[in-house]
């Protein structure tokens, strides 16, 4: 499957996953970080689609893993820009490809920026710490799958702090 056929700028990713019809490829950096999540039909191997998540927010660019829960695919924030590690994670519509919904964890706390990689329980969505603003991280994030709103915390450096900087998830 050549996906520069589709687009030339579709290369760069950094982790993908399967809701079990298409496979979704994470935007990471293609020269810069960028904001183009792919998807392909599995059966064909073919049909690719974009979604570009910069059309809703300028600073979805820089993604670093990905995963759903069946409804929906879910980014782990990365970096956007060189050295600028970033906390949006983007929601989109696995059914219509659409319906992008970002939860901005710098709100919640400043330092939650920077991750790589997540997955999903039941009813919650965590996330790997990596790196944010500042230094390596040992925050890991779970945020609940169906407000996509609550984000709790898990301060893994607190207990020591040398547990710090992961990656990927599973």
């Amino acid at each position: 499957l050549n996906l520069s056929e589709t687009d030339s700028r579709l290369s760069g990713f950094m982790g993908g996953f399967t809701d079990g019809f298409h496979g979704y490829l994470v935007p990471a950096h293609n020269g810069k970080p960028f904001g183009t999540v792919t998807r392909f039909d599995l059966a064909r191997f073919g049909g690719v689609e974009t979604l570009e998540l910069a059309w809703h927010d300028g600073d979805l660019n820089g993604f670093h893993g990905g995963f759903h829960d069946s409804t929906y695919g879910y980014l782990s924030p990365y970096q956007n820009l060189p050295g600028s590690y970033h906390g949006k994670v983007v929601r989109f519509d696995l059914a219509s490809f659409s319906q992008i919904k970002v939860l901005d964890l710098t709100t919640t706390d400043a330092d939650l920026a920077g991750f790589s990689g997540g997955f999903s329980s039941a009813t919650h969505g965590f996330l790997v710490p990596l790196r944010n603003r500042r230094k390596f991280s040992g925050k890991v994030v779970r945020f609940n799958l169906a407000d996509f709103s609550t984000v709790d915390i898990l301060d893994l450096e607190a207990m020591d702090p040398t547990v710090r900087g992961f990656w990927s998830g599973f």
